[in-house]
């Protein structure tokens, strides 16, 4: 004969409710399959019942704490996997959550990659590999970070970039002497990865329009 579990007892805890069975464990439910279920303190419930509520409910969960992700900015689905999991879902569910959400349009990495490029791009330009870098940062593949940078970076000079960031920050560098100020702003546009030969060919230029 299978074992019914029993409740021992229901709880609010936040947004969702707290069951706790009789034997110890115990699992969050949403307010909906709460009431759906008419869950109350000595409840006894078949176990496979008792597991397909608590599917259907973090279903729910889970998706309830991605449209609160998603509320906020916008994610990369690898991000978001990330902090689901912190949150304590399982692969299963995350995944089943996820796919939804690309199929309706609601998560799409190739569109939030390129939009964090070129957002990149217009506030603080960098080379490549900086840009790359930060993509991946955002749980982007490689392939689809160098992929969006080779589309963004097509017929960009370098040289233009270097010297952008160059004049954002002249009035700093100008204040040393030249081989320290030449130093250092080789140096900040190393950390931006942009190469020797375009960061040498703007200093030279910022140093031009200095004459």
């Amino acid at each position: 004969m299978t074992k019914l579990a029993v409740i021992e007892k229901v709880q609010k805890k936040g947004r969702h409710y707290l069951v706790r069975l009789l034997h110890g464990s115990e699992f969050l439910i949403s307010a909906k399959y709460l009431d759906q279920y008419g869950l109350t303190s000595g409840m006894k419930i078949e176990p496979d019942l008792l597991d397909d509520i608590k599917h259907r409910s973090d279903l729910q969960r889970a998706e309830d704490y991605l449209v609160y992700l998603l509320s906020r900015r916008a994610y990369s689905s690898g991000h978001l996997m990330a902090k689901m999991f912190e949150k304590g879902y399982d692969k299963e569910t995350i995944t089943q959550i996820i796919d939804k959400f690309e199929e309706k349009g609601l998560i799409d990495d190739v569109v939030f990659a390129r939009e964090f490029a070129e957002s990149i791009l217009r506030n603080k330009p960098a080379g490549r590999s900086y840009v790359i870098g930060c993509l991946k940062q955002k749980h982007i593949s490689h392939e689809l970070a160098k992929s969006i940078v080779d589309e963004l970076f097509a017929g960009v000079d370098e040289f233009e970039l270097a010297l952008r960031l160059l004049r954002g920050r002249w009035s700093y560098f100008s204040k040393f002497e030249l081989e320290t100020a030449r130093r250092k702003a080789y140096n900040y546009l190393s950390r931006r990865s942009i190469d020797y030969r375009a960061a040498k060919q703007a200093f030279e230029k910022m140093l031009s329009e200095d004459e």
